[in-house]
């Protein structure tokens, strides 16, 4: 069985997901409609041509590797190809389950499965309306968000973004379908089928679990993953791991609603290789790195812009509220308990326990943008934070010290190189305001 056991171990194979023309297009340009992701504020690129011959750098880069690439639309249209009309109405059922309306096994598509049924919007003459896609399945191309592999086995996420609840559907599809993912992985959770009848649902998703190492994973709980989400989770992963494999499950604090869209664990931190981390400066605090780039210089920040929005009267986006990062990067410890995980200890950020368990150097810490030159340097917060919304510290590792990075986030890319980590760089004007390689 495949398993995984660090985030910078040697990556031998990986799902990935080719969507391109689903996601730059075919939207209508609406702003404020998060129940579908048929619809966008605007489209943000410019030349579909451009994004598709960069998005197809990505598995280049990973075959190069010696990684076995799996794709989502690829293992469906195969599966397709040779499913009989029994085996497309089974899917039918697992995919449009609770939807009053679903296409008919002998004419399902693949791009039922990605866009939704019907496939496309058309006006209906008999009734005089447009009839919209019931729900886009896979509207973005981000498979390990909706499922993840640790060290005991695959985990089938439960999105928190309405308008990404049928993507695990679809991803777990491809588990069960490939011949070789069938016989190589073994789904130990399917978050997507559990109702608990709490009223915080029970999300946990990809991009906010990391395999620190043999014996740690990390969750941030916040914007998309819920604490009864990762309670659930750890619990879960405990059971299924009846060699003990797995010491520490960590809930790391993120900020929640109404902060930034997309605060996965992954956006703040990352791992080049063994002891090192790719970290977010001025989001986490430290009792043991005292060098870190403090959070109090982007709260003042955030309180500065907030003041001039006020003063000036102008009609804004809401703002972040610097309330929003407070405790961020704060790390609860769960280790296995009798019926439900057992509260370890707290510790104010995940920096200090992995320090404290040997599990990071201390002066392993790689900064996104560099290291600021001066105390409070503001002109360097804001050079991080414009690269960290390009995408850079959501590398992916291909083996240890060897990584993907996208290309125009040359201050962090130097820094990763300075500290002996390889970069391979994905050409990405298209692409860096979707989040990032490890997506």
């Amino acid at each position: 069985m495949w398993n995984v056991e660090s985030e910078c171990g040697r990556l031998r194979a990986v799902l990935i997901q080719e969507s391109i023309r689903g996601f730059w297009e075919g939207k209508l340009p609406f702003t404020g409609i998060e129940s579908s992701t048929h619809y966008l504020a605007r489209c943000p690129h410019a030349d579909i041509d451009g994004g598709k011959e960069q998005w197809g750098q990505l598995p280049r880069f990973l075959e190069e590797e010696g990684v076995k690439v799996f794709e989502v639309a690829s293992i469906l249209e195969k599966a397709l190809e040779d499913a009989t009309t029994g085996e497309r109405r089974r899917i039918v059922e697992r995919v449009w389950e609770g939807i009053p309306q679903a296409p008919p096994a002998e004419e399902l598509t693949v791009g039922h499965l990605l866009s939704g049924y019907p496939e496309r919007p058309y006006y209906d003459p008999r009734s005089d309306r447009v009839v919209l896609p019931d729900f886009q399945r896979v509207g973005w191309p981000y498979p390990r968000d909706t499922s993840f592999t640790t060290q005991v086995g695959t985990v089938i996420c439960n999105m928190r973004r309405y308008s990404r609840r049928f993507e695990p559907r679809v991803v777990r599809l491809c588990y069960e379908l490939d011949p070789t993912l069938r016989e190589r992985t073994e789904v130990v959770y399917d978050a997507s089928r559990l109702d608990l009848g709490s009223t915080e649902p029970p999300c946990v998703e990809g991009g906010d679990t990391q395999i620190v190492d043999e014996e740690t994973i990390a969750i941030g709980v916040g914007q998309r993953s819920t604490h009864t989400g990762f309670m659930e989770a750890t619990r879960r992963l405990f059971e299924a791991d009846t060699d003990g494999k797995i010491r520490y499950i960590c809930a790391v604090r993120l900020p929640d609603y109404p902060a930034l869209d997309y605060m996965h664990l992954d956006v703040v931190i990352n791992y080049p290789n063994r002891g090192r981390a790719l970290v977010m400066p001025y989001f986490f605090e430290s009792e043991l790195v005292p060098d870190m780039p403090p959070r109090r210089l982007l709260l003042k920040t955030l309180e500065a812009v907030r003041a001039q929005a006020e003063r000036d009267d102008r009609p804004m986006e809401p703002v972040v509220h610097p309330n929003d990062f407070a405790g961020a990067g704060s790390c609860a410890v769960y280790v296995r308990g009798g019926d439900a995980p057992r509260l370890l200890r707290r510790c104010p950020s995940l920096i200090d326990f992995l320090v404290e368990e040997g599990k990071l150097e201390k002066d392993g810490l790689i900064y996104v943008g560099g290291r600021p030159e001066r105390e409070n340097d503001v002109e360097h917060l804001m050079l991080a934070l414009m690269e960290q919304a390009r995408g850079a510290s959501n590398i992916v590792a291909l083996r240890p010290g060897l990584v993907v990075a996208y290309e125009r986030n040359h201050a962090t890319n130097d820094e990763l190189r300075e500290n002996g980590v390889r970069v391979k760089e994905w050409e990405d004007s298209y692409l860096d305001m979707l989040e990032g390689p490890t997506a």
